[in-house]
This record gives C-alpha cells, structure tokens and sequence, in this order.
C-alpha cells in the first residue's frame, strides 16, 4: 500500500447533521474506539499507512483500550480517509448498524398485494378496527387464495408483529383520515403559529357564543330557570372584553347586534347601576376587524349589511378551526374556571365531572345578580389580573393606547338603526303590517301622496322591541319612526313573545290581528308565566325566561332609551333593579374585587 501524506485531502465525505450524542451509546462506543487508533497514529513523528507501520501501532492500541478486535491495516486506512474528509467530524466515525440487514420485505408479492388489500378495506375505514381483527381477516384471505393453490407454492401467513410493522409504517395523518375523518386530522394535525401583529385598539375584534355553566334562578319567583347563553367579545391588543350579551334564547342574529351595540356605546351606565364597582369600564368604539365563526346567525343577511355599515371588515374563520379565533376561544376558558365555577349552581363541563352534585339544588344566583356580579368581575378582577402573554393587566394595556388608537364613536340613533333587522314592505292606506301588527304615521300619508299608493319601502325594527319601527325615506334614506297602531299591546313586546300569543290565538280560534284579542292574549301569556315557573321539567321553565324577555339588555335598561331616544308609546320606562341583598357568592367575588384593588393577595 502507498503511503498518504497526513496531510492529503481526499473527496469531501457528507457529514449529517444529526447531533452526535442523538446516537445509540453503543454507536457513540464504537466512534470513540474509532478514534482512539486515530488519535494515536497522529501522534506519531512521521506517520504512513504501510503495514510494516501500522500493525505494531494498532496491536498497542488495542492492548491500552483492551479491545479484542482491533481493525486491519486497510480499515484503519479507511478510517483515517472517512474522519480527515468530513473535517474531522466525529460522526464520520460512527459504524453503518441501520445499513446492515436486509433492506426490503420477505414477504412475496402476492402476499404483499393481499395484505395491502385487507388493510385498505378493514383498517383503513371508519370502523376503526384493532390490528388483531385484520389480521383475522388476513388470514381468511390468505386461506381463500390457497384454496386454488398446490401445496408447495401456499401463501404464508404474515405474523401479527409482521403486520404491525406493515401498518406502522403508514403515514399517521392517512391513517387517521381514513379512520376519523377530515375533521379529527384538522385537528389534530393543526399548525399553531404567530397570531396575527396587531397595533392598536378593536384593530381585531373576536366574537362567540358559548353556554355558561351556572344554573340561574328567577329573581320573582326564585325557581331554576336553567343555563344561560352568553355572547361576548374581546379585543385581541389589550385583551380587554369590549362587551357581552346573556340571555336564555339558543344564540341569534339579535344575540349579535346586542353584544356588538354593547361594545360600541360606552359605559356610562356602570356607576348608576352598579356603583359598588371600584373601577371604570373604558372599552367602546367600533371595532376595524370583527373575527366570527361559521355559526347560522354570523352569516345573516341583516349582520353583513350591518358591519358593512359601521365599516366594520368582517373575517370568518375556516368551519371548525376554534384555533383560528383563539383569544376569545381562551376568555371563555377564563370565564368557566375563574367566574362560573366560583358561583353556587356550577354546572361542570361535563354530568359526569358532578358525583352527587346537584347544581339546581345548589344553586343561589338570581339573574340580576348573575349580571352584577359579571360586571365585578370583568371590570375589578379580570381587567386589573396581570395577562400572561401581556405582562401587564388588560386595563393598563388599554389605557396605554387608548390616545393613540382612535376608536370611533357612534351616533346613537344611527347605531339603533343599523343594529336593526331590515325588510321590504308596501306602503298602503292601512300603513306598514310587519308580524301581523299595522304601523302608521302622518309623515307616511306624506310619502303616499308625494310616490303615490302601494309604495314599496324599507323598514327596519327591534325584534326585543315591536312598539315601533323605522321607515327609510325612498329617496334621502333619512329614517322616519312609526309606532304601532296597537301601542297597548306592542309596547316592549318580542317577537318570540308576540309569536307565541299568536300561536295561542290560532289554538282558540281567534283572530290573531285584534287588539282586543291580542291585549287579553297578552294578559293570559303573564298567567301562563306564574304557571311555567313552577313546572316540574326545566326545559319549561327556561321557557319562562325567554316568555319574560330576560336578558341582559334589557335588565341593564330599555337599549332604545339608554341611546337616547324618545318613546311616547313605550309608556312608562323600566329601571333595572338593584339588588343589594346579595348571595354569598356574590360576596365572594366582589371580596375578591376589593383585595385585587388594594393590592392584596390574589
């Protein structure tokens, strides 16, 4: 063998870029013992690769690190030329173990055909069946095609390690999807990076709905009314929660407009109705992009019209990506563990989660008391709690940027206006008839004799609401309200209500369109209220909230009025009760409240 110069620089060899200490220990062993010959020939005067050279070297080497296989003169040459053209990286010097072996299945291919086959058509399906049972079906398999075969050319059966192993090398994410469906593996295998770089305030807004896990009792009657729903939003720059809607109906379109109305008027309200609340509640504006699901009510007609309005850039996340709206996903995490659990009549997330915990036994929290103390809460506890992903509390975040963001405000009446539900309907002699209830006004004569009779018009109203109505004018669109004829009997009248007095109506026979009839109807759905509260079946007596019109808006006072506006046939106005008397749980939280506000222990 020719002698190499030290010194030489043979073809570069590829190095991996697998950490060396990622290895097996045996691996790494061998390495080291590698490299102790090689750091001996080194050290040599003048070493060469001759044989005469090499063998005493490599015979006192093996003697020194007791190594009962010492390499031949040509490996040890090999060696040497591996370490010196990756640059001296240790894991040139690393022995090929996964190279040896054979390298592709024994498994003939017909069998390979068959195998792949049962694993297609009983694996790979929805049934999700163990390996144990496709095997058992490839056994049958393998049996009927040796049915038509001499003994000598049989199929043999593969083990149940060896169709683990044929298994296990499909890709998890086809497994899955052929087992759970697109759905679970969107989930599973979903990519959660940066969230988005805001800059200021309502910059990105968040909505959803979401039940709220306390049951809540009458504030007349004190009987369980059940689980409200709660809608609420918040901004993802100061984490801040801008506004909220509960009540006892399944999440709507007017569930929406209500928590959006909330987030953009400012608060004024707080120190009237609640004054025992340490701290103001600063959020209002309308927010520049408002992130929703796919929910029915997100794509109503009447919602993509409104934010249109308000200028309001309105984002949908993909159907069934939670994550992709996450801050607010987090808040009703928040909301469950730091609020609802801390409330008699705690539902749990899950029945089983109860073990003999009776919520509706349990239960103390009226519904007014329920929305003081979400006030406390999101104003005194969880706006001043130090956010994690802030380091700071969302109110000092707010506060910070409040100057520099500038949130805008909104007009009180057109903001009424736009969170209206809007449709098309003929103007006549008898005026507007919406839901089977007539609206007429001396400015629509005007319009009638000025465009003439059968006048199509839009008209926009409050379904919380039916004692008026808005009709825009043809031409300048400028808003005219009109009250309803019957003023007695649509007076803060609901559609769900004014729909279910119809609905008794048509069941006794009456016309659904007689005042005398519709105000004795009325009368009769507050008697069938007292009658519902105390129904056995809760499903029944959730009814009675919604019979009551029992929400947060309206218990925080009439929304038409809180903007401003003047209602002459509303008749009296409703003032939200104060409750005083207070439930120990409410104590609790606001007790809370006051140590977060004097700096105390959390």
């Amino acid at each position: 063998m020719s002698p190499l110069p030290p010194n030489a620089s043979p073809a570069t060899t590829t190095v991996s870029l697998r950490p060396f200490n990622t290895y097996p220990e045996r691996t790494q062993e061998q390495a080291f013992r590698r490299k102790a010959y090689i750091d001996a020939w080194l050290s040599q005067e003048a070493p060469v690769f001759t044989v005469n050279f090499l063998e005493p070297l490599i015979a006192k080497v093996a003697t020194n690190i007791g190594d009962s296989s010492p390499p031949s003169a040509a490996t040890f040459y090999r060696w040497v030329s591996k370490y010196r053209s990756s640059g001296k990286d240790m894991t040139s010097l690393l022995p090929a173990y996964d190279k040896r072996g054979p390298h592709s299945r024994r498994l003939d291919e017909v069998t390979q055909a068959i195998t792949q086959k049962v694993i297609n058509e009983y694996y790979l399906t929805k049934q999700r069946l163990s390996i144990r049972a496709v095997q058992s079906r490839l056994r049958t398999a393998i049996n009927r095609a040796n049915a038509d075969r001499s003994t000598e050319n049989y199929l043999k059966i593969p083990s149940y390690d060896t169709l683990r192993r044929i298994i296990k090398e499909i890709d998890k994410y086809d497994a899955d999807l052929a087992r759970y469906g697109r759905e679970y593996v969107n989930k599973k295998y979903r990519h959660s990076g940066f969230a988005e770089l805001v800059t200021y305030l309502l910059e990105r807004v968040e909505a959803d709905h979401t039940p709220l896990n306390i049951f809540i009792r009458d504030d007349e009657s004190l009987q369980v009314l059940g689980k409200p729903h709660i809608t609420w939003m918040i901004d993802v720059m100061s984490r801040m929660i801008i506004g909220f809607y509960i009540s006892f109906s399944p999440p709507n379109i007017r569930s929406v407009f209500e928590c959006l109305k909330h987030a953009i008027t400012p608060k004024d309200y707080i120190k009237e109705h609640y004054p025992d609340i340490e701290h103001d509640w600063p959020c209002y504006g309308i927010p520049h992009t408002l992130v929703v699901d796919n929910a029915f009510e997100f794509h109503a007609q009447d919602l993509t019209r409104a934010t249109q309005e308000l200028s309001i850039t309105y984002q949908f996340c993909a159907p069934r990506r939670p994550w992709q709206k996450p801050f607010v996903e987090r808040s009703f995490r928040t909301l469950a563990e730091q609020f609802a659990s801390e409330l008699p009549g705690h539902s749990f997330a899950s029945y089983l989660e109860r073990y003999g915990y009776d919520p509706e036994k349990e239960c103390t929290v009226t519904f007014s008391e329920l929305i003081h103390a979400l006030h406390i809460w999101i104003i005194d506890i969880y706006a001043h709690t130090v956010h994690r992903g802030l380091n700071s509390t969302p109110y000092a975040v707010w506060k910070q940027y409040q100057d520099i963001s500038q949130l805008r405000p909104m007009d009180a009446t057109r903001l009424r206006l736009t969170l209206s539900q809007e449709n098309t309907r003929v103007l006549g002699h008898s005026g507007i008839e919406i839901h089977g209830l007539r609206y007429n006004a001396p400015e629509l004569l005007l319009l009638r004799k000025q465009y003439g009779d059968r006048l199509k018009v839009r008209v926009r109203y409050n379904t919380e609401n039916l004692g008026l109505i808005y009709v825009l004018h043809p031409v300048t669109l400028e808003p005219i309200m009109v009250p309803c004829l019957q003023a007695r009997y649509a007076s803060d009248l609901s559609l769900f209500q004014h729909k279910k007095i119809q609905a008794h109506l048509r069941k006794e026979g009456g016309a659904t369109s007689d005042p005398d009839a519709l105000a004795q109807a009325r009368e009769h759905m507050y008697a069938t209220v007292g009658v519902l509260v105390r129904a056995t079946k809760l499903k029944q007596r959730k009814k009675v909230a919604r019979l009551k019109g029992l929400n947060s808006a309206n218990l925080l006072g009439d929304l038409d009025t809180a903007l401003g506006s003047t209602q002459p046939w509303s008749g009296e106005e409703w003032v939200a009760p104060i409750n005083t008397e207070r439930t120990p749980a409410l104590i609790k939280v606001i007790k809370r409240a006051d140590q977060l506000t004097k700096g105390g222990k959390k």
